[in-house]
């Protein structure tokens, strides 16, 4: 109850700051949603809207940014309408997401971040058998992946200065792993074809320098040579190292 309460208010205050932005602000977002709204099929969508037929007007949204999928005005009452009505909450942090990429400079943008930070603890909080804090547990990871991300970007050479305060700034304390560097593989085998006159004896000659091991490369050998005198030239024997 105290949830639902919370996102009414805000919901109260970010119509409220909606309505001051269009009435104060001839030039900027507002104007630019106010042409949105020319739009035909949004503009259904707010008739159906206004008579409370949620799923008439989420289908004439969705009928809209198909046609037009920058059509910033849209996202944002999609956005309002899977939140408040729907409680689908993925949807509705996307498109608030897709409207402030359309809108960089929204003079509403705090209170629409205010809105997917909402959405996104609801979500949280929807989750099924949830241990005692995992909301809190889920922020803190959420920081500390961030972190995790600077560091990241920092130890490849792609996020400089930038990359590193954004991480300190996210977490503090997080341990940068560095793997150790593997050293350079050797073949723990190679191989050897067989020439004309060759046997087991002369083979482990050139390769060992020894022809006494030349069981090493028969017992290597046994899924291929039935005895030590099978070896046939232009066969591909395993030499162990």
């Amino acid at each position: 109850m105290f949830k639902r309460l919370s996102f009414l208010l805000l919901t109260v205050a970010f119509v409220a700051a909606l309505a001051v932005s269009q009435t104060g602000c001839s030039g900027g977002t507002a104007s630019q949603d106010s042409r949105d709204e020319r739009d035909p099929y949004l503009k259904r969508a707010l008739v159906r809207k206004n008579m409370d037929d949620i799923d008439g007007a989420i289908d004439l949204l969705n009928k809209a940014l198909s046609r037009k999928p920058e059509l910033a005005r849209a996202h944002l009452e999609l956005g309002l309408l899977y939140d408040t009505h729907k409680q689908d909450y993925i949807r509705a942090i996307y498109h608030y997401q897709r409207y402030l990429e359309l809108r960089p400079d929204a003079e509403k943008r705090r209170l629409i971040e205010d809105l997917v930070r909402q959405a996104r603890l609801s979500f949280a909080a929807s989750l099924p058998d949830q241990p005692p804090g995992a909301i809190e547990q889920i922020a803190m990871l959420k920081r500390e992946i961030s972190a995790l991300k600077g560091q990241l970007a920092v130890s490849q050479g792609t996020g400089g200065t930038a990359a590193a305060n954004t991480a300190s700034a996210a977490s503090t304390n997080v341990p940068v792993l560095v793997p150790p560097k593997p050293a350079p593989a050797q073949a723990a085998v190679q191989t050897y074809v067989v020439q004309s006159r060759d046997t087991l004896s002369s083979i482990a000659a050139k390769m060992y320098n020894d022809p006494g091991k030349w069981k090493t490369i028969f017992d290597a050998n046994r899924n291929t040579l039935t005895s030590p005198q099978s070896v046939r030239p232009g066969q591909t024997l395993i030499i162990p190292r």
